[in-house]
């Protein structure tokens, strides 16, 4: 898996770290993923919505925590001082 780009989010974006785009594999891409981190300190992976407000994607809990891992890897968001309640 590869991250095409990340954009943390903004302080105030609620329980959102960053929207991030990636290849899952070679020739498989996906744009516009927000990742958040739960109040547990588990993660959610959120594909764009689809015209009418549905889920446009959905991703089981290990494919969740590779691409949230990946995503603070590539940034290391978790070293700063903004994102202390992200662990790695």
């Amino acid at each position: 898996m590869n991250i095409i780009s990340l954009r943390p989010a903004p302080c105030g974006s609620g329980n959102t770290i960053a929207h991030v785009d990636i290849e899952i594999i070679d020739g498989a891409r996906l744009y516009g993923l927000r990742i958040a981190q739960m109040s547990d300190r588990s993660f959610r992976v959120f594909g764009p919505n689809t015209d009418r407000g549905g889920r446009s994607m959905s991703f089981d809990p290990a494919v969740v925590n590779a691409i949230a891992r990946a995503a603070l890897n590539h940034s290391q968001l978790d070293e700063h001082s903004q994102y202390d309640r992200v662990t790695s």
